[in-house]
């Protein structure tokens, strides 16, 4: 009967499992082999194990990661707990005190993932004994923090938040803030650089969403698809903020070489994020520290910019090195951790996500105060261009209008209600320009100018020489059109008091109830002055126009002396 017994619990305990005093109590030892290696294979030979983080090896097909259990606190629910990485096949081994074992078997697909950070978790085999280790085995996996990152863990509360995902949402909510304001800001002034600076910030968004997990709360994703999300929205997020930076920066601080630097990243990081997410042997085991590699020529060529362009006193690139310091002191350290310089890689995820919010929010500052500098020029351009535009429609001797300058705006005026034109020509001007000279010509324009007095109801016009126009709105504009007439006699004398005759003027006068072309009106109004000087000057011929029905005329003529 004993030796039944003795048979039947040596039967049932795994042929190939070490002896627990064989590894360090509590320990995680690191082994690799190739996709043939099995544990049994390797679990006697001492020799293969490594229980430092930096022994950690993806450079065989196969890793392993032992985790021995004696001595450590038991565990609720316990799953293994690591990095979010790619890999083809996922095999975990539950060993027993008294030798039973247990395997569980994962595609990428089936393990479970994180909503408050860049995780993965699995399942544990379940014993009917105390567990003395847990073996996990990773076929063709991406990064070393697959292995240094693993723990075994308690399983969380599906409905637990923690402080770390309630600052992600904040930091989500903040960048959106931009989003909103940059189209904002395109629809007032349309610079490209706001449009590059939204593209950059909906993928610093999509990154901080997907690598903080956030995203797993919303949607059920795939994991080689939040690892695209990931590669992809942050070469997309450099790519985007390198030509908003090009097309940021004020005109001659940056030479062509730098701006072409600057549109050359996007492809560069894209390129490495592909070999990252895709490449095979024998490339795949370094394709995660090229990937961050190629992030160094990024860092540096934003610093030669940043340099040269402040050495060259460019304001907007102030800010972006403010913005861009802690990012790229976080992507620093995650590079030189992932390429050896460390025992194990630093993530610094939180970080990253923290020095991503700063990014975007310092970068808003200066984009709005870019966005206020180009405001503030093109005002001045437009205030400078009508400024001549004032001066190219303004005759320079009296300030009065000139016909280029009312003409233009004929239209709108009569809109407004300026339905009287009154055409003026002062009687025998040129005897005064032969006999007293031409100063004392342009003095007597100059006091008609006065007597003709524009205000928000009247427009007076020098058409050229002696010829003056008035539009006038308000049924009473003849009146006033007439009274500036009989005034241009006292105006000239009270002027030029040596003008040894007195200066009168005729004028031809039209009033419209329907609009007419200016040229038409103006035609009709210079044939009244003409009629009028016929009758004997220093008189007004005055009409007004109707719309003319069929066989009946449209205009009543008035004369006025």
């Amino acid at each position: 009967m004993l030796v039944s017994l003795l048979l039947l619990l040596w039967a049932g305990q795994a042929p190939a499992a070490p002896v627990a005093d064989e590894f360090p109590i509590g320990s995680t030892c690191f082994a690799s082999g190739t996709l043939e290696t099995n544990y049994r294979d390797i679990a006697q030979d001492r020799s293969r194990w490594h229980c430092q983080p930096g022994d950690a090896s993806i450079v065989d097909q196969r890793s392993f990661i032992r985790f021995d259990m004696n001595g450590r606190k038991a565990i609720e629910s316990p799953v293994l707990t690591t990095r979010l990485t790619l890999f083809s096949a996922m095999r975990i081994t539950a060993i027993g005190t008294l030798g039973e074992n247990r395997s569980l078997a994962y595609s990428r697909d089936e393990v479970s993932f994180a909503t408050n950070d860049w995780l993965m978790r699995a399942r544990l085999p379940r014993l009917s004994q105390p567990v003395a280790a847990y073996v996990v085995e990773f076929d063709l996996p991406r990064h070393v923090g697959v292995l240094t990152g693993a723990t075994i863990a308690p399983a969380p509360k599906a409905l637990d938040v923690g402080r770390s995902e309630l600052i992600i949402a904040w930091l989500c909510g903040l960048l959106c803030v931009p989003l909103v304001l940059n189209f904002a800001f395109f629809r007032v002034l349309r610079q490209r650089f706001v449009l590059w600076h939204a593209a950059a910030v909906l993928f610093m968004l999509i990154q901080t969403l997907v690598s903080s997990g956030l995203i797993n709360r919303f949607f059920s994703l795939s994991m080689m698809e939040l690892c695209v999300l990931s590669a992809g929205s942050w070469g997309l997020a450099i790519a985007t903020a390198s030509l908003f930076i090009s097309d940021l920066i004020e005109p001659g601080k940056l030479d062509r070489i730098q701006v072409q630097s600057l549109r050359w990243l996007g492809p560069w990081v894209l390129a490495w994020s592909y070999v990252y997410l895709f490449a095979s042997d024998p490339i795949r085991p370094l394709s995660a520290q090229a990937y961050l590699a190629s992030y160094v020529p990024a860092i540096l060529v934003f610093a030669w910019v940043f340099t040269t362009a402040a050495s060259r006193g460019s304001r907007a690139i102030l800010f972006q090195i403010v913005a861009w310091a802690p990012m790229m002191l976080t992507g620093a350290l995650r590079i030189v951790s992932a390429l050896g310089l460390f025992e194990v890689p630093i993530e610094l995820m939180l970080e990253q996500h923290i020095s991503i919010g700063f990014e975007v929010v310092v970068t808003s500052i200066g984009v709005a105060d870019r966005f206020m500098a180009i405001k503030r020029q093109r005002d001045h351009a437009l205030a400078h261009t009508k400024i001549l535009e004032g001066l190219a429609a303004r005759d320079p001797l009296t300030g009065l209008f000139n016909r280029r300058g009312i003409e233009e705006r004929f239209d709108e005026l009569t809109e407004e209600g300026f339905a009287t034109m009154a055409l003026l020509d002062l009687d025998h001007f040129k005897v005064i320009n032969d006999t007293m000279g031409h100063a004392t010509g342009d003095a007597v324009l100059q006091a008609v100018a006065v007597a003709l007095g524009a205000d928000e109801d009247t427009l007076a016009v020098r058409i050229g020489g002696e010829e003056f126009l008035l539009l006038l709105r308000g049924k009473d504009g003849p009146e006033r059109a007439e009274r500036r007439r009989k005034s241009i006699p006292a105006r000239i004398a009270a002027e030029i008091p040596g003008l040894d005759r007195l200066v009168t003027a005729s004028m031809g006068m039209v009033t419209c109830t329907s609009p007419v072309r200016f040229s038409e009106l103006y035609s009709r109004c210079d044939h009244l002055l003409y009629e009028a000087k016929a009758a004997g000057r220093n008189r007004t011929e005055r009409v007004t126009m109707t719309p003319k029905p069929a066989r009946e005329s449209g205009a009543t003529v008035v004369s006025l002396r």
